[in-house]
């Protein structure tokens, strides 16, 4: 035991040394960052298991089929508030724990727009004879608007700085959401059973570590702050969002067919979850951004920016280097995705910097400049899926990501310094 605690002591010498170089908290950065990143890290290879069986499983179309239905239901997002979890971030972080169940109560009134949309688009295949995705829509129309209401709780844990709380829900999570899905997979290849699976394991997990929030940290009903305001606010501001999020897949399976989503889908398997990997990390830092005026963020500003970068060139590198072998032996079927996913790893490099600056921008509660970043980047980002995707296919999808990662970083550093 004297032994560890003499280890222990020894790192926080050293981690509390290093603060002079990298001028960052380095023991709240380990602590949070272990925790972040080991949640992460865990769920990722638990989803890379998910999609290793559905590539084995599954014909390429009924996969594409899947990811057609969750791409139509990313875009019902625009009718949810997809800006309240940030605004409740912030006001957690600033002491307002009643901003957890006041939000929830609103949001779950808000979402009956999108459980109306959903029925009207269900409404809508049923009339044109595909019962298959009628069924499926109408079934994630129950489940997610209630799914996006209660899953707020993780922004909360962001808020309290409750990084392991959180990583152990999202591991939980996303362990009942694979065993579902697995066990589906095992008893029917129809693609709505799985789209059931998927909502019901979903939605069990997030109740589940909503209640156990709620009886943990007893927040408060009322909220003491501005929550509701700001979280409208930055919905308004990414209005768009969920479009530009989505539409390239939908391009894709409507001018090339559910074949191509399934191959362009696999290529971005790894790729998106290490970027989510690396944005999370960066988003440890939130809480603390909240409470730094821009001055002392300006001070550190760019040497941030190449830290992230450098640390991207890394895991850009490391990926395209590993991505031949991973296809090779665990995802035969998809060896034409190889070329795509590595071209996509590129992005990789500009993710720690874009998320960071996305932050601070919402830690400081900068609305315009919120609206103007979302504006440009979402506009430019269906602009170019649209273009790119029709005439290109997936690889023209494939450029057009890489590209908005860079045009991204460019236009979110000239939208922060404009402050100056």
């Amino acid at each position: 035991m004297e032994k560890i605690k003499q280890l222990k002591s020894k790192g926080y010498e050293i981690l509390r040394w290093s603060e002079k170089y990298t001028k960052t908290d380095m023991v709240y950065l380990t602590k949070g960052g272990f925790w972040v990143s080991f949640g992460q890290m865990t769920s990722s290879v638990l989803s890379l298991l998910l999609v290793i069986a559905f590539a084995n499983l599954l014909p390429k179309e009924t996969y594409g089929l899947y990811k057609y239905i969750l791409s139509i239901a990313g875009l019902m997002n625009i009718f949810t508030l997809t800006g309240m979890n940030n605004a409740v971030a912030r006001n957690v972080a600033r002491g307002n724990d009643g901003a957890l169940r006041t939000s929830v109560r609103y949001q779950l009134k808000w979402n009956i727009l999108m459980f109306l949309a959903f029925i009207i688009i269900g409404g809508y295949y049923f009339s044109n004879n595909d019962i298959n995705l009628a069924i499926s829509l109408w079934i994630l129309g129950v489940f997610v608007p209630l799914i996006l209401a209660f899953n707020t709780y993780g922004s909360y844990l962001e808020g309290k700085r409750q990084f392991s709380l959180a990583s152990i829900s999202s591991i939980i999570s996303t362990t009942i959401y694979v065993v579902g899905i697995l066990l589906t997979l095992l008893i029917s290849k129809e693609v709505v059973w799985i789209i059931a699976a998927y909502a019901v394991t979903t939605f069990t997990s997030t109740i589940l570590f909503y209640l156990i929030t709620l009886y943990k940290f007893k927040p408060p009903l009322k909220d003491e702050g501005d929550t509701l305001k700001y979280g409208r606010e930055l919905t308004f501001i990414g209005l768009i969002g969920p479009i530009a999020s989505q539409i390239d897949k939908v391009i894709l399976a409507h001018f090339w067919g559910s074949a191509q989503l399934a191959i362009y889908s696999l290529a971005m398997a790894v790729p998106e979850r290490a970027t989510s990997l690396l944005k999370n990390w960066v988003g440890i830092g939130f809480p603390k951004f909240s409470t730094k005026t821009q001055g002392e963020i300006n001070s550190v500003f760019y040497k941030r920016i190449f830290q992230g970068m450098f640390l991207g060139v890394i895991a850009s590198v490391g990926y395209i280097i590993l991505a031949p072998f991973l296809f090779k032996y665990i995802l035969p079927q998809y060896i034409d995705s190889i070329l795509y996913s590595q071209i996509l790893a590129i992005s990789l490099i500009f993710a720690i910097p874009n998320r960071y600056i996305s932050l601070l921008l919402v830690s400081q509660k900068l609305s315009k400049r919120i609206f103007i970043n979302s504006l440009i980047q979402s506009s430019t980002r269906i602009l170019l899926y649209i273009v790119m995707g029709v005439w290109g296919g997936i690889m023209g999808l494939i450029v057009a990501n890489v590209s908005m990662s860079f045009i991204g970083l460019l236009v979110q550093i000239k939208i922060w310094r404009s402050l100056d």
